[in-house]
């Protein structure tokens, strides 16, 4: 009899030792109801060779969910939607109007994209901003971007930006002696999706641009071409997304991130922020775009439930 109690409390207390204290995103997910996401979340981060981090907010409820959502991300290209927001005030202020002619240098044109910018505009210098601001959006274009970089005072200036909005999770790394960001080194330029989902939200709710703006670059947005297998991908169609993407090279078998960023228009009206960082893909793209779609899936249905 003492033998069977002392085999049961070794037992117990075996059980309990295999029992892994939860972190802080797990216990903050199972007070506000989210536990089924992370749950979902889980899932999915076991079954790809990745890392996955996401920012989640509701517009109009405040909701909010963090998943790795504090950790440092490569950027990639959705830096590009700050550099967005840094034109729009520019436009704002009176200090250049979306049709007139921005001028580009012989070195910005040189940028590599995979961007038909250059040939669609007959190979021109100077192209109006609004015509440059739906390239560097819709199909990410890297010479309008570094143009826009150049003209708002360089990559340093962006991150001091997006500082002085209250967000201090974002670190910019430019071209040695260039204005330019240095794409080339992905961790250098980073962020933390909690950050870049917030800085979303006051996009939408108007805090940083005037009405008429804040309408334009969202407009933009919602009708961006590319990354339509990301956030988008999995959801009803027709749901309206106005989203920004970013994308690394592929080497060695190993894609370094494929994120995509953006507001999602829900059924019953209200605005769910996504901002979701894939990283360290095994595979090329399209995997990483596979790993984003269910992670914006399983974001969309929870949101629909709380």
């Amino acid at each position: 009899m003492r033998f069977l109690i002392f085999a049961i409390v070794l037992c117990a207390l075996s059980s309990c030792g295999n029992q892994q204290p939860k972190t802080e995103e797990q216990q903050h997910a199972a007070k506000t109801g989210h536990a089924d996401l992370q749950t979902a979340l889980d899932s999915i981060a076991k079954a790809v060779d990745a890392k996955i981090a996401l920012g989640y907010i509701n517009i109009e409820t405040g909701d909010t969910f963090s998943y790795n959502g504090r950790s440092h991300v490569p950027t990639q290209s959705t830096i590009k939607f700050p550099i967005a927001l840094m034109i729009m005030k520019q436009v704002d202020s009176g200090h250049i109007k979306l049709e007139e002619k921005f001028l580009l240098t012989q070195e910005e044109k040189e940028t590599r994209t995979n961007s038909t910018l250059l040939k669609d505009n007959n190979n021109a210098s100077a192209i109006p901003v609004h015509t440059l601001l739906q390239y560097m959006i819709h199909v990410s274009d890297n010479i309008s971007c570094s143009g826009f970089t150049r003209y708002v005072g360089g990559g340093k200036k962006i991150e001091a930006y997006i500082k002085s909005q209250g967000f201090n999770g974002i670190g910019i790394t430019q071209v040695a002696d260039k204005p330019y960001i240095d794409f080339g080194k992905p961790y250098e330029t980073w962020c933390e999706p909690m950050d870049m989902a917030a800085l979303l939200v006051k996009f939408y709710k108007g805090e940083l641009l005037s009405k008429t703006a804040t309408d334009t670059l969202r407009n933009i947005m919602e009708r961006t071409t590319g990354g339509t297998s990301r956030i988008k991908g999995l959801l009803p169609a027709g749901t309206i997304v106005a989203h920004k993407t970013g994308t690394s090279g592929e080497e060695n078998g190993r894609t370094t991130a494929v994120n995509d960023i953006g507001i999602v228009t829900l059924p019953n009206g209200n605005h769910l922020v996504l901002t979701v960082y894939i990283t360290e893909v095994a595979g090329d793209m399209a995997a990483g775009e596979a790993v984003i779609a269910k992670v914006a899936k399983a974001a969309y249905d929870d949101a629909l439930k709380n």
